[in-house]
C-alpha cells in the first residue's frame, strides 16, 4: 500500500520530516538511512561499487543510464527544473541522487543495499524514499511521453520478494512560480520467521524504446520499523514545548511524560537520551514507565525520547518506535558572548548598544539609564552619556554572566546668542561657541558667514543659525535671533551755516534728521539748548581766541532708537568776499591764483573767468577751487580778463559780481 502525506515533527528550532505509517502512525529509528550526506562541492562522491546500475558521471546534466550526486538540480537545456535544495529538511547543502533514465525494454536498479541487522518476526517495517520528477513538460515532444515509474522491493538473499510497492507513473512537477516538493512512497510488510538479511532495492521500471529519457531525483532512502504513534511532553507545559533550558547552578528538576498508543499486546517502554545530538541514544536504566524525572547540576544538552516496543522485543532498538525529542538544554555560566557600542559618535547622534550570544540583557548606565533588549539605543546623545555602560547577559535557562562596555560620545554642544534688538541700521556681533569650523545662515546682513562671530546689520527681525563642526567632524547647531525694532532708520543731519565771522556773528542751521521721530534735542554751542525740530537762528560773540563752535543734533524715534549729528562752525577773521584786481601765477606762493577771497557764507556760488574774445576758460563752484592761468593746460597770455561771480548771501539774496583782473607773467 502506497501513501504520500508527510507529518511534521519539531526538534529544538528545526522541523524535521518523517514518513508516516497508515495505520498507527509511528516509526522507529533509521535502521537505514541515506541521505546521500551534504557537501558545497558538486558533484557529490559515486556511490559504492555495486549500489546501483546507473553509471556516475560528474555532469550536472545527466544522460540516459546515468547518475550524479548534487546538492541542487541545475537547469539542463530543455531537460530539466531548476531547483535549490534537496529533500533532507535540516540540511543546508545535503546532496540527493539525480538520474537519467535509460529507454529500454528491461528495467535497471536504482539502488540496492543489504540488511543484516538483528530484526524481530512479526514486527512490522517500512522501506521508503522521497522521489521528485525534474523533467521539463515540453522537453519530449511525442506524445504520451515515459514518466518515471519506480518499484521498491524487501527480498531475501534468495530473491524472494517480501514486500512490493510501485509508484506508477509519476506525474510532472516542474513549477514555474513554486519550488516543487519530493514525493513519499513506501512498502510496508510484516517481517515472517526465519527470515535472515533483507534485499532492499529500488528499481526503475521498463520504460520500452524508443522513447525521450526522463530525469528524476531521490533522497532520504530509509529502512525503519513502524507500529504505534509514541508522543511525549514536558510536564506542566503550555502548548507544544520541546525545548527547555535550566541553569545548572539551580539543579533543577525537569518532568516528562509519554504515551505509546494501543498497539503491541504487551506494551513495553523505555526512555532514551543523548547528548550528541542524537547520533547515539542510549537506553536510561530504570526509566521503563510513562513518566521520568531527572535534575540536571552540569552544563550540556541532553535530547530524550520514549521507545515502545512488543515486550519480547524491546531489548532490541530495531524492533522499537520512538517518540518526538525533548531537548533540555543545561546552560552554564554563559561565555563566548559580546557586549559593544558604536561610539564614539557626534553628540545629537544615536549611541547604540549591541549584545550578542545571550538570549536576555539588563542594561544599566549613566543618566539612570536601563534597558532590557539586545540592542537598546539611546537617541540624540548628549555628551553627558558617555562613560561606562554595564550588561548582565542571560542564557535561555538564567545562568548570568556580566561585561560593560564604554561609550564616548564627542563633540560640542553648541550655542549661540544671546538674543538682542537693535536699531535698523545699526550692527551687532553675534556669538557662537568654539569649534574648527562655521556656518552661518542666511547670509543676508552678516559680514561673514564662515567666522565664529560676524557682525549683523539685518534690515528685518532675522534668526540666526549657525551650525559649528569640530575637529572630529560631528557638528550641531544654535540659533539666534536678531529683532530689528524700528522700520525707518533714525539718522541725524545737520544742514546750515559752517562758518563764523569775528568780532560777532549769527549762524542758522536746519534739521535734515530722517526716521519717525518723537523728539530732538539741540545744542548750538553758544549756552542755548533747545527741544525742537526746527532750530532758531543763532548769535555768536567771538572772542580772539576762540576757533570753532560745536553744533549737535540728537534725536530719537518712538521704538528708541537715537542718532546725534555733529557740525563744527568754524571762527574766521574776514568775510568779505573780494576778487584780486591782479594775479602772478608764477609759482612763488604769492598771489598765484584768481578767486574770490573770503567766500565762507557763499551759498549756491558759482565764478567765471573769460578771455577778451568771450572765451569761457575756468568754471566752478567751490570757491577755493582757483584758477592758475591756464586754459586745457597751456598757460595763457599776459593781460586783462574778465570774471562773473554769482551767489546767494545769508539772507538768500542773489549777489552779482563783475569785474577784470590782469594776468602778470
Amino acid at each position: 500500500m502506497l501513501s504520500t502525506y508527510i507529518k511534521y515533527y519539531c526538534v529544538s528550532a528545526l522541523v524535521i520530516l518523517l514518513p508516516g505509517f497508515s495505520l498507527a502512525q509511528g516509526t522507529g529509528r533509521a535502521i537505514l538511512n541515506e541521505s546521500f550526506g551534504e557537501g558545497a562541492v558538486n558533484p557529490g562522491p559515486e556511490l559504492p561499487a555495486g549500489r546501483t546500475s546507473f553509471t556516475y558521471t560528474t555532469d550536472s546534466c545527466t544522460r540516459a543510464g546515468e547518475y550524479t550526486i548534487t546538492n541542487s538540480l541545475y537547469r539542463c537545456p530543455r531537460t530539466r527544473m531548476g531547483r535549490s535544495i534537496d529533500n533532507t529538511a535540516q540540511s543546508h547543502s545535503g546532496y540527493m541522487m539525480l538520474l537519467n533514465g535509460l529507454p529500454a525494454n528491461t528495467s535497471k536498479l536504482v539502488y540496492v543495499d543489504t540488511l543484516t541487522e538483528a530484526l524481530c518476526p512479526g514486527t512490522v517495517y517500512q522501506f521508503s524514499a522521497w522521489i521528485l520528477n525534474t523533467g521539463i513538460p515540453s522537453y519530449c515532444n511525442v506524445p504520451n511521453p515515459y514518466l518515471p515509474n519506480v518499484t521498491l522491493s524487501v527480498e531475501t538473499l534468495s530473491g524472494q520478494v517480501l514486500q512490493s510497492s510501485n509508484t506508477g507513473a509519476m506525474n510532472y512537477d516542474y513549477d514555474f512560480v513554486h519550488t516543487p516538493k519530493f514525493h513519499f512512497y513506501r512498502a510496508d510488510f510484516t517481517l515472517p520467521p526465519g527470515t535472515g538479511p533483507l534485499v532492499l532495492k529500488i528499481r526503475d521500471e521498463a520504460s520500452g524504446v524508443p522513447v525521450c529519457p526522463y530525469s528524476y531525483a531521490i533522497d532520504d532512502i530509509q529502512f525503519t520499523t513502524a507500529g504505534p504513534e509514541v508522543k511525549v511532553e514536558f510536564d506542566g507545559a503550555l502548548g507544544p514545548v520541546l525545548v527547555k533550558s535550566v541553569c545548572f547552578s539551580d539543579n533543577k528538576t525537569i518532568s516528562m511524560s509519554g504515551l505509546a498508543e494501543n498497539y503491541y499486546n504487551d506494551t513495553r517502554l523505555q526512555w532514551q537520551l543523548t547528548n550528541n545530538e542524537g547520533l547515539t541514544w542510549t537506553d536510561i536504566p530504570g526509566a521503563t514507565t510513562g513518566a521520568y524525572n531527572r535534575s540536571f547540576a552540569a552544563a550540556d544538552t541532553f535530547l530524550f525520547r520514549l521507545t515502545a516496543a512488543e515486550g519480547a522485543n524491546i531489548a532490541n532498538q530495531n524492533c522499537r518506535v520512538v517518540s518526538n525529542n525533548l531537548r533540555i538544554q543545561v546552560d552554564g555560566i554563559p561565555t563566548g558572548y559580546s557586549i559593544t557600542n558604536n561610539s564614539p559618535v557626534c553628540s545629537g547622534s544615536d549611541l547604540i548598544f549591541n549584545g550578542e550570544g545571550g538570549a536576555a540583557y539588563e542594561w544599566r548606565g549613566p543618566n539612570g539609564f536601563h534597558d532590557n533588549i539586545p540592542f537598546p539605543h539611546i537617541f540624540y546623545s548628549t555628551l553627558s552619556d558617555s562613560g561606562w555602560y554595564y550588561a548582565d547577559v542571560i542564557t535561555l535557562g538564567g545562568c548570568r554572566g556580566s561585561d560593560s562596555t564604554y561609550a564616548r560620545v564627542i563633540g560640542t554642544d553648541v550655542y549661540a546668542g544671546p538674543d538682542t534688538s537693535i536699531c535698523k541700521g545699526h550692527t551687532v556681533q553675534l556669538n557662537s561657541s568654539a569649534g574648527a569650523t562655521y556656518e552661518w545662515s542666511p547670509p543676508q546682513g552678516l559680514s561673514g558667514i564662515a567666522v565664529k562671530n560676524p557682525e549683523s546689520t539685518p534690515a528685518v527681525t532675522t534668526t540666526y543659525t549657525v551650525r559649528v563642526t569640530d575637529v572630529y567632524g560631528c557638528s550641531d547647531t544654535a540659533k539666534l535671533t536678531v529683532r530689528v525694532k524700528n522700520s525707518v532708520p533714525v539718522k541725524a543731519i545737520v544742514n546750515g551755516s559752517a562758518y563764523l565771522c569775528r568780532p560777532y556773528d549769527s549762524a542758522f542751521f536746519s534739521n535734515g534728521s530722517t526716521g519717525n521721530l518723537i523728539s530732538w534735542k539741540w545744542n548750538f554751542g553758544n549756552g542755548q539748548i533747545i527741544d525742537s525740530s526746527e532750530a532758531p537762528r543763532q548769535y555768536y560773540s567771538i572772542p580772539i581766541d576762540e576757533d570753532s563752535y560745536l553744533v549737535t543734533l540728537s534725536i530719537a524715534d518712538s521704538a528708541g532708537c537715537t542718532d546725534t549729528a555733529y557740525r563744527q562752525l568754524r571762527a574766521v577773521s574776514n568775510c568779505y568776499i573780494a576778487v584780486p584786481s591782479a594775479f602772478s601765477p608764477n609759482g612763488d606762493g604769492l598771489n598765484d591764483y584768481l578767486y574770490p577771497l573770503n567766500a565762507y557764507k557763499a551759498i549756491n556760488l558759482l565764478f567765471r573767468v573769460y578771455n577778451r574774445k568771450g572765451l569761457l576758460l575756468f568754471e566752478t563752484n567751490n570757491w577755493l577751487n582757483k584758477w592758475d592761468g591756464t586754459y586745457k593746460g597751456a598757460p595763457q597770455d599776459p593781460g586783462t580778463y574778465v570774471w562773473i561771480l554769482q551767489y546767494d548771501n545769508e539772507l538768500n539774496k542773489r549777489i552779482l559780481l563783475k569785474g577784470t583782473a590782469v594776468l602778470l607773467r
